[in-house]
């Protein structure tokens, strides 16, 4: 079973994006910006809710993996999810015709495991998993 962790959000500028955030949720804190090497981002986790997040995803330079989504101005990049059991989830979504982009480890995470996953129905969706 999923659970929702958070909406990725494509940015130019996470200190000027995470600036309009501030004072609009009542449980808000905002993290520090962390660089998540792998995928050539910086984000940072500004909450909405209890365990509930937009996660403001800035690229660094033209070699990111998100550079030619903002060029072409997506901002909604993705949806994020906790697994309980990473692997079967993995299993189970693959098995729901979900096609694997990428698993890495996440620094945003304390490098446990993530995946991006595609589905024409559902679209980009991050699999994290749970401590």
């Amino acid at each position: 079973m999923l659970k929702f962790h958070h909406l990725g959000c494509l940015v130019d500028s996470i200190e000027e994006a995470a600036e309009n955030y501030k004072g609009l949720f009542a449980m808000q804190s905002i993290s520090e910006k962390i660089l998540i090497a792998s995928q050539q981002v910086y984000v940072c986790f500004v909450q909405i809710g209890e365990g509930q997040f937009i996660e403001l995803v800035e690229p660094v330079g033209e070699d990111s993996v998100v550079s030619r989504l903002k060029r072409k101005g997506e901002t909604y990049y993705h949806a994020g999810y906790l697994g309980h059991d990473f692997d079967k989830a993995l299993e189970q979504l693959e098995e729901k015709s979900f096609k694997l982009l990428s698993v890495f480890y996440s620094e945003a995470f304390n490098m446990r495991r993530c995946a991006f996953l595609y589905s024409t129905d559902i679209h980009l969706i991050e699999l994290i998993e749970e401590e």
